[in-house]
């Protein structure tokens, strides 16, 4: 059987090691090349890490690419010049809880490229901070409830789900600031604020709060965040 030629973009991330080992093992895949969005000066089981580029990706069947949202938009663009697969991960997932990391990871920052593609046209700080929360709180939504679920039972995910978080409430705050400083929102410690909106979805969907409250954990933390935006905002 000819084996599948695989490309591994992201490849010094955690989930980038992993998808390594896990394709060495894999006798239906040959790795050929890694990328990363920096220059990287040290091989990885014998191979060297480039830049994203169409060189990168010539010999290339098929691309997994866990990367952040910039970069993904710019290999989506190569591998559809090249003609080349973005495959899922079922097929080199050593174990089931890697799977479920890995979809649900691959889930969200999918998520979180869709919202800042979204918001990338819109000139109000304040309304762009909206749109971008709206969008990433249907990760606790019902569409991906299976997955979430999945999640908890799976040893050290908290690391995964923090890690998304942190980006969200960075994220937040960079908008808040801009909001601050376009004079759309009151004087307000940005820093509490972004902690707590980029944490709402979270906080909702634990299971002793989910239980208690009447709408779904992405309903509930739209609810919430519409009303502390509309709070802080200045009536011009």
């Amino acid at each position: 059987m000819r084996k599948i030629n695989l490309s591994i973009s992201g490849c010094m991330g955690r989930m980038g090691q992993q998808l390594i080992k896990s394709s060495k093992k894999n006798r239906n895949f040959k790795l050929v090349s890694l990328t990363e969005n920096r220059i990287i000066n040290k091989k990885i089981f014998g191979i060297k890490p480039s830049k994203n580029n169409s060189e990168a990706f010539k010999k290339s069947n098929v691309i997994i690419d866990f990367t952040v949202p910039k970069c993904t938009l710019e290999i989506l663009k190569i591998a559809s010049k090249l003609k080349i697969s973005l495959r899922t991960l079922y097929e080199i997932a050593p174990s089931k809880d890697l799977l479920i990391t890995m979809t649900v990871d691959n889930i969200l920052k999918k998520l979180g490229k869709k919202a800042l593609e979204r918001v990338s046209s819109i000139s109000s700080p304040l309304e762009k901070l909206e749109t971008y929360l709206r969008i990433v709180n249907q990760a606790v939504g019902p569409k991906f409830e299976t997955y979430i679920q999945g999640l908890r039972s799976v040893k050290g995910s908290s690391k995964l789900v923090n890690y998304h978080e942190k980006f969200i409430t960075n994220y937040t705050q960079k908008l808040l600031e801009e909001a601050l400083e376009a004079n759309e929102i009151e004087n307000i410690d940005v820093k509490a604020f972004a902690i707590l909106l980029g944490g709402i979805g979270r906080d909702f969907a634990k299971e002793k709060n989910r239980i208690q409250i009447n709408k779904s954990p992405e309903d509930s933390a739209n609810s919430i965040t519409k009303s502390i935006l509309k709070g802080i905002r200045l009536e011009n």
